[in-house]
Order: C-alpha cells, then sequence, then structure tokens
C-alpha cells in the first residue's frame, strides 16, 4: 500500500462507510503527476453484489488502480476481480467494510 498516499485511502474509506449497503466504486488516477481519487457510480443490476463503472471513465482518466469496496466479507479479491483485473491490465484495490482494510490485487497484466 505505499504507493497510495494515506488521505487516498482515508477517502475511499469515507466514501464507503457512507454507503455500506453496496459495493462502492471508483477509480485512483493520475493527474499532473498526483494521485486522486474519483468516486463512480455503481452502474451494476446488482449493485449489492457487484461493481460496474462506466467504461467512459476508464478511458478518459489515466486510471492507476480501480477501487471497490466488499460489503460482508474480507478485501481479498474475488475470482471475478482477479479475472477483470487481469482482463484489464489495472491493479484492483479494494477495502473491506466488514474487517476495515485493503487489499491491492496487482495483475499479471503490470
Amino acid at each position: 500500500m505505499n504507493k497510495i498516499p494515506q488521505n487516498i485511502l482515508e477517502q475511499i474509506k469515507n466514501y464507503c462507510r457512507k454507503n455500506p449497503n453496496i459495493e462502492c466504486c471508483g477509480v485512483v488516477h493520475c493527474q499532473n503527476e498526483q494521485l486522486l481519487f474519483l468516486e463512480c457510480e455503481n452502474i451494476s443490476n446488482n449493485p449489492n453484489h457487484n461493481f460496474t463503472i462506466d467504461a467512459k471513465i476508464l478511458i478518459d482518466y489515466d486510471v492507476q488502480y480501480i477501487v471497490h469496496s466488499h460489503t460482508l466479507g474480507s478485501a481479498k479479491p474475488s475470482i471475478n476481480d482477479v479475472r477483470n483485473s487481469d482482463e484489464s491490465c489495472i491493479p484492483y484495490l479494494i477495502y473491506s467494510l466488514r474487517d476495515d482494510d485493503f487489499y491491492l490485487y496487482e495483475n499479471v497484466g503490470v
């Protein structure tokens, strides 16, 4: 987690805690050589158990990490998380509301 500034991790925690019943999502992107967190709307048909980010965000921003929360389980990535991260070649930063911790999955594409 050394790569991600503490203030961004706090922003992610606060965002997820405000919406504990859905998988919150967002991106950490680079702008002017600075990492920033962008909250995204979860456009999934089932936001209580899955997340979907508008693909336009992934195109328009220099995305360094895709962020989402796990509302009930640990921060360890699901099989879908691993597959989607590997396919997109973007690391996943997952926050567990239950355990109040993060897991950074740095995929094989990195």
